[in-house]
C-alpha cells in the first residue's frame, strides 16, 4: 500500500465557519449591554420615582367630628370615676369640643394659650408671672401683694387693697380714696380742695433772740408750716425781736400769716420780713419791756 494513501475507516473533518461564530459572539454582547441598559433604567426610574413622593407634601389629615353613640355614652357613665388608673393618661390627638360644662375636679394644666371667648368666672386666681389683660372685671376684692405697674388710666369704684407698692405711671381716676396715711413729694390740685381737718407736722425750726432786751428770751413750737413763737421782753427791747429758720428751706420766698395771742403783742406794732425761703424774722414797732409777746404763724409758698 502506499504510504500517502489513508486508512478506509477514517473520515475527514468538517469545516467550522467563522462567519457564524463571529455574529454569535456579537449577538451575546449586544444582549449583554441591553439588559445592563433595562436594569439600569428600572433603577433610575425607581429612584426618581422615591425622590418624586419624598418631596410631596404629607396629606392633611381631613377635620371629622365623631358623635358618640348612646351606648358609648352609657358605657362611659358605668365606667364613671374608674375610667384608667392614677398612672395612666388620656392622650388626645384630635381637637375636643366640649358642648355642655366640662368639669375638672383635679388640678388643670394648659401648655399652650387658654383662650376663652365668654365670661371665665374664677373663684381665686393666683398669677406667678407676668400677664397682660385688656380687659379684667373682678366682682369681688382685688387683693394684689407684688408691685402692680399700670399704663394707662385706673378707675376704682369701690375698695382696692394694695398690701405691696403701687406705681401708676398714668392717670388715676378715683372715686372715694381712703388711706391711713398718703406720702406725696409734692401735689397739684386744679379744683376746690376740701379738707376736714389740716394737720402739719415735722420737725421744729430754730428760733433766735435778735433786740428782745436785757434778760430776754425768744422759745419756739410746730414745724416749718405752723406753730407758735414766744417772745420774753427784757429791759430796752429794739424792733427785731425773733429769727425762725425753717429745717428743710422753701424753693422760693415765703408768705408768713402772723397771728397776736396776747393783747400785748396785738398792741406791739408788730410784722414779719421773710427772708426768702429760709426763714423769717418777728418785728415790732412799740415793742413793750418786760411782757410776753405771743404769736402764732402760718407759713405758704
Amino acid at each position: 500500500m502506499p504510504p500517502s494513501q489513508a486508512p478506509d475507516n477514517q473520515s475527514p473533518k468538517p469545516r467550522k465557519n467563522k462567519s457564524w461564530d463571529t455574529l454569535k459572539t456579537r449577538a451575546n454582547a449586544g444582549a449583554s449591554i441591553a439588559a445592563l441598559f433595562i436594569f439600569l433604567a428600572g433603577c433610575g426610574a425607581a429612584i426618581g420615582y422615591y425622590y418624586a413622593q419624598s418631596k410631596k407634601s404629607p396629606a392633611q389629615p381631613q377635620s371629622t367630628i365623631q358623635t358618640l353613640s348612646s351606648q358609648d355614652i352609657e358605657r362611659l357613665n358605668e365606667i364613671g370615676a374608674n375610667l384608667g388608673s392614677a398612672g395612666q393618661k388620656l392622650n388626645v390627638g384630635a381637637d375636643a369640643l366640649f358642648r355642655g360644662k366640662a368639669d375638672v375636679t383635679g388640678d388643670l394644666t394648659v401648655g399652650g394659650r387658654l383662650n376663652a371667648n365668654g365670661p371665665v368666672t374664677l373663684s381665686q386666681l393666683n398669677i406667678t408671672g407676668n400677664t397682660a389683660a385688656s380687659g379684667l372685671n373682678v366682682g369681688s376684692n382685688l387683693n394684689v401683694t407684688g408691685n402692680t405697674t399700670f399704663g394707662g388710666t385706673l378707675t376704682v369704684n369701690k375698695l382696692t387693697t394694695v398690701n405691696s407698692n403701687l406705681n401708676v405711671s398714668g392717670n388715676a381716676s378715683v372715686g372715694a380714696l381712703s388711706a391711713t396715711s398718703i406720702a406725696v413729694r409734692s401735689i397739684t390740685i386744679s379744683g376746690p380742695l376740701t379738707i376736714s381737718h389740716l394737720v402739719s407736722q415735722g420737725t421744729v425750726p430754730s428760733a433766735a433772740a435778735l433786740s428782745v432786751g436785757g434778760g430776754g428770751t425768744v422759745s419756739i413750737s410746730g414745724n416749718d408750716t405752723t406753730g407758735q413763737v414766744d417772745v420774753n421782753t427784757g429791759s430796752g427791747p429794739g424792733s427785731a425781736l425773733a429769727q425762725v429758720t425753717f429745717r428743710a428751706a422753701y424753693s422760693g420766698t415765703v408768705h408768713v400769716q402772723l397771728t397776736p395771742l396776747t393783747a400785748d403783742a396785738a398792741t406791739s406794732g408788730y410784722y414779719v420780713i421773710p427772708n426768702g425761703g429760709s426763714g423769717f424774722q418777728v418785728h415790732a414797732v412799740n415793742p413793750p419791756p418786760g411782757k410776753t409777746l405771743q404769736f402764732d404763724y402760718l407759713v405758704m409758698q
